[in-house]
């Protein structure tokens, strides 16, 4: 029968993308590797990978277990957590995007830490789309977003607060995005990766009014964007709450005002299950409270 040894061999596999290099980190033969996918296939009634231009892929059918896989594994792994420490030794997995990191989240976290320093916390900083991938796979306990709605009967969502998405540019700038896009000097979108929420919109926006982009660069932080839009190259488009320093300081301003930005908003997610974890539902409370106390950092 299916067992845990055989889901993490098969989790190991998806990771490496191949036998002989999942052999070698797991200490097996490449034989038992093969022998133990094999079973699995057998009880399952389904292949679990195909080879196409020589590498080694996904089927559908493991695509689709693949949360259940996860969440098998995380279970197994709590449990074993507990009965090895004892129920004070807890463990939290977070994944959430720099813009709520470094506006609040981190201050929530350090203050959960402290009141209940017998948790361990793992925080994974990606965009917002991929977040809710990792929560849906079953690879994260609590996941944090800003977008416009969340559309998904396997979540939770709870609410955070809204989220204001500003055009932004240097002091300097000129004060409309149309006077904006006319001059070349800041007719160049300074923006972090295509699976960003706000990113998205605002290009759909400038798709749907025929607004025409010059020139576009991919950074990787909000910061080094706005290392950018201060050394006076480019425009932005970014949640309120990650620029308000540097437009109260007059360093950098928001560029016209757009009732036709849909409204976005913080959530946190989570996984529904047959089951209740304390320990999420304590860091949702505290989540709460915290907000609810630090409007200003979390608004």
């Amino acid at each position: 029968m299916m067992n845990i040894k055989q889901l993490k061999i098969l989790k190991a596999l998806i990771n490496t993308g191949s036998y002989t290099k999942t052999a070698s980190l797991l200490n097996y033969t490449q034989s038992n590797i093969s022998q133990q996918i094999n079973q699995l296939e057998v009880e399952l009634q389904n292949e679990l990978f195909i080879y196409s231009n020589k590498q080694l892929v996904q089927t559908e059918f493991l695509s689709q277990i693949l949360p259940l896989v996860n969440d098998y594994i995380s279970t197994h792994d709590q449990i074993l957590n507990v009965s090895k420490n004892g129920s004070n030794n807890r463990k939290l997995k977070i994944a959430a995007p720099e813009s709520l990191v470094t506006t609040g989240l981190s201050d929530l976290i350090k203050n959960f830490l402290e009141k209940y320093p017998e948790t361990d916390i793992d925080l994974y900083n990606n965009t917002c789309s991929y977040n809710q991938t990792l929560l849906s796979n079953g690879e994260v306990d609590i996941a944090f977003v800003v977008n416009k709605e969340i559309q998904n009967k396997y979540i939770n969502k709870y609410v955070l607060c809204s989220e204001e998405i500003v055009i932004v540019a240097h002091r300097e700038a000129p004060d409309s995005l149309e006077g904006l896009l006319k001059n070349k000097r800041y007719n160049h979108f300074v923006i972090n990766e295509k699976d960003s929420t706000y990113r998205k919109m605002f290009e759909e926006f400038a798709s749907e009014n025929k607004l025409e982009i010059a020139k576009k660069t991919e950074l990787w932080s909000i910061d080094t964007i706005k290392t950018f839009l201060l050394d006076n190259m480019g425009f932005s488009v970014l949640p309120l709450r990650t620029v308000k320093d540097e437009i109260r300081m007059n360093n950098l301003k928001i560029i016209g005002e757009y009732n036709d930005f849909p409204l976005f908003y913080s959530f946190a997610l989570t996984k529904k299950k047959n089951w209740e974890n304390t320990l999420i539902n304590l860091f949702l409370q505290e989540t709460k409270e915290f907000i609810f106390k630090k409007r200003n950092i979390i608004k």
